[in-house]
Parts: C-alpha cells; sequence; structure tokens
C-alpha cells in the first residue's frame, strides 16, 4: 500500500543571509535546498516528546527547590 504525499507549491521571502545559510547546510548534505527546508520543517513541526519526557519537563516546571538528598557537596559522591 503506497501513501501518497500532497505537496503544494509554496512562497517565502527569508532574510538572504538566513537563505545563503540554508543552501549551504543543504549543500554540505548533499541534499536540495527544497529538501532540506522540508526536513528542518517536519523536524519543527512534528517533534513532540513522549510522555515520560512530558512528565519529567512538567515536574521540572514546577519544583521550587531541590530536597537536599538531590544535592552533593562532594563529586566522588556525585558518581
Amino acid at each position: 500500500m503506497s501513501t501518497t504525499i500532497v505537496r503544494r507549491p509554496a512562497s517565502f521571502r527569508l532574510r538572504a543571509d538566513l537563505l545563503e545559510g540554508l543552501k549551504r547546510n543543504a549543500a554540505r548534505e548533499n541534499r536540495t535546498l527544497n529538501n532540506y527546508v522540508e526536513s528542518v520543517l517536519l523536524d519543527i513541526v512534528f517533534d513532540e516528546p513522549n510522555d515520560e519526557t512530558k512528565a519529567a519537563i512538567e515536574e521540572a516546571m514546577n519544583r521550587k527547590e531541590y530536597p537536599a538528598e538531590d544535592l552533593y557537596d562532594d563529586v566522588d559522591k556525585m558518581f
């Protein structure tokens, strides 16, 4: 079973230095500019952490201070 991906042409106005940087990065990876930009945008748009990572982020964001047992006064104890 094959899936067809519909692509539509789009036009964007980008800063000249940004466009040159994108072209350099695409060339470095031996890819077309279109392919490179599409993959970068896909990574940004569809990059969502899993549930475990979301929970860890939430815990870190809501944590007011670290309990004493989480702090180390000796590097050797930390490892």
